[in-house]
């Protein structure tokens, strides 16, 4: 549409929970500087508190339950990268959700899987425990 000044890029924390997508963002100019990275200053643990809080998620469901990831930007690079639980990398409707809800161009956004991310279904899959648990 002409006119229309769409948002540039933007990096921070995610969760596919029940369904839908929950984010928290920052534009790269207010991004927080880490290594060579440009990343969002709030942490996955500090705002899913919030929304605790808020009665926005259940107080009984932790943090790290649900699928969740990152976006940060590479100033090396100049790269996008988009890290997150496998449950959410195997569903390309949702990866395509954070990108489009993120801004990210395609060709300049990666897309990976990371240890650091990995909700309880796969921790329990990892380590070959069954759902019973």
């Amino acid at each position: 549409m002409k006119g229309v000044v769409q948002p540039g890029p933007r990096v921070g924390i995610f969760w596919f929970f029940q369904g839908r997508l929950i984010a928290d963002w920052a534009p790269l100019g207010s991004a927080e500087a880490y290594g060579d990275c440009l990343t969002h200053a709030c942490s996955h643990i500090d705002f899913w508190n919030n929304l605790q809080h808020l009665g926005t998620v259940p107080r009984d469901i932790e943090y790290e339950q649900p699928p969740r990831g990152r976006v940060v930007f590479n100033t090396r690079t100049e790269r996008f990268t988009l890290y997150a639980d496998r449950c959410i990398f195997t569903r390309k409707s949702v990866v395509n959700q954070i990108l489009r809800a993120m801004h990210l161009p395609p060709s300049q956004t990666d897309v990976k899987m990371d240890g650091h991310y990995l909700c309880c279904r796969c921790l329990k899959s990892l380590h070959g425990l069954g759902d019973e648990d």
